[in-house]
């Protein structure tokens, strides 16, 4: 190990809370003081992690020899502080752009303590182009896990709306209510055919209404799915009741060749309601 990492990354550790405060200043320099001390708390955390990140480059300076431990411990900090900040709803963007502050102030320190010392320049530059080499792998490491656990937030909110948006609400014996609203995405009608079935079971259930009336739009490719659902309650012994049924959803069924008259449709979900006879069901 260079001599003059060493001290130059001592410096850094040792000037990491000055680093983190001047960085904060410059971040916070347009905030309103009010906002300022509502978030106190927070800003002691944000100003502590920087700080640890500032110890992290100047510890990975003195370690520069050992390049795979370096590169573990920078991965290691970006998974897990660009998921504490997607938890905090901390802009991808923002975050990022705080590199260069992270830089500006590391150049300052690293020449500054290089006169000091009177460490060679070429040093001092090999030594700059080392925290440049680290600061771009972290924002990298830093990214991907923000990226990769705000696409786990998607994926997990995406799943609860399904579960949500396909409720099969029994209402009386044997009989029971699936209201759909909103756009029948492709995915989401396959969900449905699979928890719907799964339901008929569960509940055993001989009639299923199936209302139509909250569906925005549907393709001929969600037409398709929306047969598909009720022959395949058809073939579990479910009869299946289309309802809400509006002139464009009846034009894109016939378009694919299908003859609305072959399926049970009862108009309004009101309509079909009052004609049920639940005591014959």
């Amino acid at each position: 190990m260079d001599k003059y990492y060493e001290v130059l990354g001592q410096r850094v550790i040792d000037d990491k809370y000055l680093i983190a405060e001047l960085i904060n200043e410059e971040v916070m320099k347009d905030s309103e003081p009010d906002d300022m001390v509502q978030n106190e708390q927070f800003i002691k955390q944000v100003i502590e992690a920087r700080a640890g990140f500032v110890e992290l480059l100047g510890t990975s300076l003195i370690n520069s020899c050992d390049e795979k431990k370096v590169y573990e411990a920078i991965d290691s900090w970006g998974f897990a502080t660009g998921r504490y900040f997607l938890e905090a709803n901390m802009m991808l963007d923002a975050a990022l752009a705080e590199s260069s502050l992270y830089r500006k102030h590391l150049a300052k320190l690293i020449r500054s303590e290089g006169k000091l010392q009177s460490i060679p320049m070429e040093t001092l530059f090999d030594a700059m182009e080392f925290f440049h080499t680290l600061l771009d792998h972290a924002m990298y490491s830093y990214s991907s896990a923000y990226i990769d656990a705000y696409q786990e937030r998607l994926t997990a909110a995406r799943q609860e709306f399904f579960e949500l948006s396909a409720p099969v609400v029994p209402i009386a014996d044997k009989v029971a209510i699936l209201p759909l609203v909103g756009d029948l995405e492709i995915d989401r009608v396959q969900f449905i055919l699979e928890k719907t079935l799964t339901a008929a079971n569960k509940l055993r259930i001989s009639t299923l209404v199936i209302d139509l009336s909250g569906v925005v739009k549907v393709d001929s490719m969600v037409a398709e799915q929306i047969i598909k659902i009720v022959q395949a309650l058809n073939m579990v012994g479910v009869k299946a009741i289309l309802t809400g049924i509006r002139s464009e959803i009846a034009i894109t069924l016939s378009q694919l060749g299908i003859d609305t008259r072959s399926l049970v449709t009862g108009g309004s979900l009101k309509q079909t309601l009052e004609k049920l006879d639940f005591t014959k069901l």
